[in-house]
């Protein structure tokens, strides 16, 4: 009770929070939303060649809000990204590397989560799902034995997904326990704010004025996904329709389009000509977000203006450049889609390292 009370209701925090610091109690509750719902899903899918995608039509239509706890399922992890998304532009923007640790583990989650997702998205053994297995699994096979280790054989068969069932249950566990470790290290250290300074006599409890804040935003994230569970209503989010048919080995879709927040990474595999080149810039963009934070330089300023502006410079075209890649994800390969792409991925390296840049020069 006592380890509940200072972390959550007498924690201290800066009283200039704002908008941004929401976004990492939305993740956390999310989180386990996706598990609860996921382990109702558990109870009903049947991880077999054939089965998967019966078992989970019958969990649409047989079960009694099967079809909504299914949506939600599947639409709480888009929701889930993109507030993990703005939570590390949040990290970016406000230099919240000044925490070394808290980054390292919300790297550690961010990748832990898209093996999750990866995994999630196959076990329905839609068409979509089968051939993005196909894709992944020939990129490991650079690996030796890791890809029979992982997908059963050598190729996808019956066996993966019993085995991408078992990982997708024991990954959120883990993912879990890195929270509990992210949380305890920024507690340790203290939260970031916007004017990256610390006043001893601007700080409150967190209980009851910030608390209200998340749960009040909490519940219009959750009403949001019940309104896309039955309406639709962000595109972006929806499936790919293929996904909705039986996965055929003999029949190749015409354009391998995964989920939306897999588009970064899936796109920096298409631009490059090799598979081996394109792991190597996917790795190079991750260790980017380590190298973020290895700059021992980083101080805390008292001038917000001067503490924003370069660095302002360098993490705003992130944005944009980053939604461009994304969007050649889900583009068809051509010789003029390769070259715009690696200029695209070219970009990201740059921006990213003039950060770097720009955290010197304002150490």
């Amino acid at each position: 009770m006592n380890l509940f009370n200072s972390h959550l209701l007498s924690y201290m925090v800066p009283k200039n929070l704002n908008l941004n610091w929401n976004f990492g109690f939305i993740l956390g509750i999310l989180l386990v939303l996706q598990i609860i719902s996921g382990l109702m899903l558990s109870f009903f899918y049947v991880p077999a060649k054939g089965m998967a995608f019966e078992s989970t039509l019958a969990v649409m239509l047989n079960i009694c809000f099967g079809w909504f706890v299914r949506l939600y399922h599947s639409f709480g992890v888009s929701f889930y990204f993109f507030f993990m998304f703005l939570h590390i532009m949040k990290g970016m923007w406000y230099s919240s590397n000044h925490l070394p640790w808290s980054w390292y583990s919300g790297v550690v989650i961010f990748v832990l989560s898209i093996a999750t997702a990866f995994v999630g998205y196959v076990l329905p053994d839609g068409q979509m799902s089968f051939w993005g297995a196909t894709v992944i699994g020939g990129l490991l096979k650079f690996f030796g034995k890791t890809n029979v280790l992982i997908f059963g054989g050598q190729t996808v068969g019956p066996e993966t997904l019993e085995r991408f069932f078992s990982i997708h249950v024991i990954l959120p566990v883990i993912i879990l326990l890195v929270v509990i470790f992210h949380l305890y290290v920024l507690h340790r250290d203290g939260s970031s704010n916007p004017l990256a300074v610390i006043d001893m006599l601007a700080i409150f409890r967190f209980h009851p004025v910030v608390l209200f804040s998340d749960i009040r935003f909490i519940v219009i994230v959750i009403l949001l996904i019940g309104v896309q569970s039955g309406y639709g209503f962000i595109s972006i989010f929806q499936a790919d329709p293929d996904n909705s048919i039986l996965s055929d080995p003999l029949n190749t879709p015409a354009h391998i389009i995964p989920e939306w927040y897999l588009l970064l990474f899936y796109a920096t595999l298409k631009v490059f000509p090799t598979k081996v080149a394109g792991l190597l810039a996917m790795a190079g963009m991750l260790e980017l977000l380590v190298l973020l934070v290895e700059s021992r330089y980083f101080k805390q300023t008292v001038s917000a203006m001067n503490y924003h502006r370069v660095w302002t410079t360098s993490s705003v075209p992130l944005v944009p450049v980053l939604f461009m890649l994304g969007s050649i994800g889900k583009m068809v390969v051509h010789v003029d889609l390769i070259v715009i792409g690696t200029c695209v991925v070219l970009s990201v390296v740059l921006f990213i390292y003039k950060l770097l840049d720009s955290a010197r020069v304002r150490a």
